[in-house]
């Protein structure tokens, strides 16, 4: 037998689910940053838009292939950051989702 309550489930699903959620939002805005910042060709070699490329770099690189037959300097329209900043609010709304039925499951 565990010694979990429902109760105390109940509150760890909350407190998982806060964080998914912040952690989505974070990873969101940094990835809508570096959209516009590309957009309005930010000059890379900038301390805070190398900062901000280099934190957004391991959402980005899975799908860097889109990007390939761009032009890498001037402003663009980085299709594997809108495709990230796309999935990364679908996919955390789906975890939520499925959270919330389990935990709904666990508390009848």
């Amino acid at each position: 037998m565990t010694n979990h309550s429902p109760k105390k489930m109940h509150a760890r699903a909350a407190i998982l689910t806060r964080i998914l959620v912040w952690l989505a939002g974070a990873a969101e805005a940094l990835l809508l940053a570096r959209l516009l910042a590309r957009l309005l060709a930010a000059r890379p070699d900038s301390p805070a838009v190398a900062a901000l490329y280099a934190a957004t770099w391991p959402l980005v690189a899975p799908l860097a292939a889109l990007d390939q037959a761009q032009r890498q300097f001037g402003a663009t329209l980085e299709i594997s950051t809108l495709t990230i900043a796309i999935l990364v609010p679908a996919g955390a709304c789906l975890l939520w989702l499925w959270a919330a039925t389990r935990s709904a499951r666990g508390s009848s």
